[in-house]
């Protein structure tokens, strides 16, 4: 065997090192093999996630730009477990390399606004609400928000005094002539999410007879009919209640304060 010549099936090429010719010896030392022409995933097979993280990385004086694969929206792909934590993207390991812990649930969010970026510096935790509440304030939200949205039923003053109110879904609905379902989506988030304030949920406590905001009857109506002898589907038709409701009055299952 020739050792002058490079090893390579086919190369005349004459060798310099490990029996290679300049260009598959830089190949070698590049990708990890002499015949690979770019990156393959033995070439980091023995570095560090942060090696291999920084070899795609380009520091500028304010960010630090991604020079690996992108998703559509431009956010750096990588993958690496950092504490038992699966990432998937950079900015996110970059939190967890250089910062700490990202929480279950939680974004990394942009304070430069770039998606491309990682440097750990532009980089904080948000919830689900943070993270919309910024993109709206840079101007970055497509979609018509609130009172602005040609589906919106309601103004922003009335979706404020909705999510602190503390009534029940249905009074807060007939008030403002939506739909129960439209109260929940804003108590739990699911709409007009860029509203300031805590949501304030309705406690269900028990509260006897006329207190209930669902009553129809009156204490003198329950008297009535526990000491009428008429029948229940009658009595039912005179107040305007159903017939099971005559009948949980009578055995004392329900309006039990009344005597």
């Amino acid at each position: 065997m020739d050792f002058s010549v490079c090893c390579i099936k086919g190369c005349n090429r004459k060798s310099i090192s490990l029996g290679l010719c300049p260009l598959h010896y830089r190949r070698n030392r590049l990708y990890g093999s002499p015949v690979a022409s770019k990156w393959h995933s033995g070439t980091a097979r023995h570095k560090s996630t942060e090696e291999r993280f920084m070899e795609r990385v380009r520091k500028t004086e304010g960010c630090w730009l991604w020079l690996g694969s992108k998703d559509k929206d431009g956010y750096p792909l990588f993958m690496a477990k950092i504490n038992g934590q699966q990432f998937r993207t950079g900015h996110r390991t970059s939190f967890a390399m250089f910062r700490g812990t990202v929480q279950a649930g939680m974004h990394v969010c942009h304070t430069c606004d770039n998606p491309s970026c990682v440097n750990p510096d532009h980089l904080f935790l948000g919830t689900s609400l943070d993270n919309m509440q910024d993109k709206i304030s840079k101007g970055r939200s497509r979609v018509p928000i609130g009172e602005k949205s040609p589906h919106a039923k309601i103004t922003e003053e009335q979706a404020q005094a909705i999510l602190a109110d503390p009534r029940p879904y249905t009074v807060i609905a007939e008030q403002h002539g939506i739909a129960a379902a439209t109260v929940g989506s804003i108590k739990q988030r699911q709409s007009w999410r860029h509203l300031q304030g805590e949501a304030v949920r309705f406690k269900r406590v028990g509260r006897p007879g006329m207190s209930c905001y669902k009553a129809v009857l009156t204490d003198d109506n329950v008297r009535e009919i526990r000491a009428s002898d008429e029948r229940g589907k009658t009595l039912a038709e005179r107040f305007n209640v159903t017939k099971q409701t005559i009948t949980d009055i009578r055995k004392r299952r329900s309006w039990k304060h009344i005597h």
